[in-house]
């Protein structure tokens, strides 16, 4: 292996790729994207929010309605009727002229299953409504019950949990999400960058490119040189995605009361970029065992989902992150940048755990990147098949 020739194939992946179309639009569409469905998102739940609700409301237990009148949004405007005017009622719930109509009986509010009728039961707008009716229903039973407004306040206050922790060390909110968001990006970069590395080793063999490559730098070279140029372009991608994000979160947050450190960001780097590496190496070696895209058999591609198994545990991990199995997970190094970025928000990690994870990712790093450049090296003239798991082993029991 020359590094002089690792820094040429890396100023040439980087040269092309950084001014193809689809790196582009990748880098400044995504961004543009996501803020047009946060806005959307935002502006459709506003909307809704102020959308002005016609309800109508039979009260049969005589004296339910003033208390839910009087916990009510502004946008819910109700009115009181006879139970004789059922009939009446949803005709004009059928017609439109009412959203629904609420009936509160005796046993309903004993039981609290109170029903509520909508031109479609399927209709997930009531949550206003819902909200209303059982702080009325709350408020109605003490009182049945002969509280005080004294006794019913205090019965009815907010419970908050606050965390403390009893070195006196306080939990910033960055502390919390920065390692889960460096988690999402290595997905991001193992989905966007990765693939598009994977298919480029692809291109390049079926247009014979790699004969040309291969007579100028060894295959060692070639791997580590697009390895290096599709990690920046990565990081590029994500610096980008990352400025537009606090931009936008400037305008509605204080970017100065997170309190970011170096000390919180550094471990969750460092999992992101050796795991970035590592798996690049997996996605070069998958696409020089592949005759082309259509070609590649299925097991082939389950492979580049196996570093996502810690993601679909996630739950179970940010909930149990100490569990016996998410400890031996972090020393699995496949598994090990993902389930530590999903510990280090969840759980405060000794740093000899620290240490000896990234120790176990260090040697993950070594170890896929000689089995990848070894089936890199010899995958990549295979033009006219797809290379099977069997012949991956033979290529690794031989000699250069």
């Amino acid at each position: 292996m020359k590094w002089r020739n690792v820094g040429r194939v890396f100023r040439w992946e980087l040269l092309k790729n950084i001014k193809s179309p689809v790196f582009l639009a990748t880098t400044l569409m995504i961004p543009l994207i996501m803020a047009l469905a946060g806005g959307i998102g935002y502006l459709a739940g506003t909307s809704v929010a102020r959308q002005e609700q016609q309800v109508a409301v039979i009260d049969e237990t005589g004296d339910f309605f003033p208390y839910l009148e009087a916990h009510l949004a502004d946008s819910v405007k109700v009115t009181l009727h006879d139970a004789a005017e059922r009939e009446k009622l949803a005709r004009q719930v059928q017609e439109r002229e009412l959203d629904g109509y609420l009936v509160f009986t005796a046993e309903s509010v004993q039981s609290g299953i109170i029903d509520y009728y909508d031109r479609d039961a399927k209709g997930m707008n009531t949550a206003l409504l819902e909200g209303a009716i059982k702080a009325a229903l709350t408020r109605y039973r003490l009182e049945k019950m002969g509280l005080s407004e004294e006794e019913i306040n205090l019965a009815t206050a907010p419970v908050m949990l606050r965390v403390r922790s009893v070195s006196g060390e306080e939990v910033s909110f960055a502390a919390v999400i920065a390692p889960m968001f460096f988690c999402i990006l290595l997905v991001l970069a193992v989905v966007i960058s990765g693939q598009v590395l994977m298919y480029g080793v692809l291109k390049e063999k079926r247009n014979r490119i790699v004969e040309i490559l291969l007579s100028s730098v060894t295959a060692v070279d070639l791997l580590l040189g697009k390895i290096f140029a599709f990690g920046l372009l990565g990081l590029l991608q994500i610096t980008v995605w990352l400025a537009v994000g606090l931009a936008a979160a400037s305008r509605f947050i204080d970017l100065s009361d997170l309190g970011i450190k170096l000390e919180l960001l550094l471990p969750a780097a460092l999992f992101f970029v050796g795991g970035y590496i590592m798996y690049a190496a997996i996605f070069a070696a998958m696409g020089a065992t592949m005759k082309d895209a259509e070609g590649g058999s299925q097991t082939q591609g389950m492979v580049v989902l196996i570093p996502m198994i810690p993601m679909f545990a996630s739950s179970a991990i940010l909930l149990a992150p100490n569990a016996a199995w998410v400890r031996v997970m972090s020393y699995i190094p496949i598994f090990t940048p993902m389930t530590m970025l999903l510990r280090i928000p969840a759980t405060t990690l000794p740093w000899w755990e620290l240490a000896s994870a990234f120790a176990a990712l260090l040697l993950g790093i070594a170890f896929f990147v000689y089995v990848g450049a070894r089936i890199f090296s010899r995958g990549l003239l295979q033009f006219d098949r797809t290379v099977s798991f069997k012949e991956m082993g033979r290529m690794l029991r031989r000699n250069y």
